[in-house]
């Protein structure tokens, strides 16, 4: 009788290899979600930093009549974290009130090094962004290049 209780109580070695195999496919389905929304949140900075400079390019017209130069952006941008997943900042395509402020990205979790977002000022004062970033990522604001449309 006590041979038989010790016989029935722990689980089998196959019983085992099903459910490790039940738990790494769940895991394997589940991978890329995290992967995105890891990226997702970390391009968050990435719209922090660009609504910032906005409102300093915004201010600076305001004050100075024309699209800041790259060298009055330079003195007048925020500088970036070491941890900070852009790897540079910069104005490009001034023309009076008009140009581009482009956010070039690091290599990361989901994103390749040299991607980016370009965020345009057009002569209307709207703001347009731009990206070449998958359209998964992007936030609802941002149009990707490469597929023509945002998410």
């Amino acid at each position: 009788m006590l041979l038989s209780r010790l016989k029935t109580r722990g689980f089998t070695l196959l019983e085992l290899m099903v459910v490790i195999a039940i738990i790494s496919i769940l895991a394997s389905l589940s991978a890329p979600i995290f992967t995105r929304q890891i990226a997702k949140a970390k391009l968050i900075e990435v719209q922090n930093l660009a609504t910032q400079h906005q409102s300093l390019v915004e201010e600076f017209i305001l004050v100075n009549g024309d699209f800041p130069s790259t060298a009055e952006f330079d003195l007048i941008k925020r500088s970036l974290p070491e941890s900070s997943i852009v790897k540079t900042l910069a104005v490009e395509n001034q023309n009076e009130g008009s140009g581009n402020i482009r956010l070039t990205l690091k290599s990361d979790t989901g994103v390749s090094e040299g991607q980016y977002f370009l965020y345009s000022r057009d002569d209307d004062r709207n703001w347009n962004c731009t990206s070449d970033l998958d359209s998964k990522l992007l936030p609802s604001q941002c149009i990707n290049l490469v597929n023509g449309a945002g998410e």
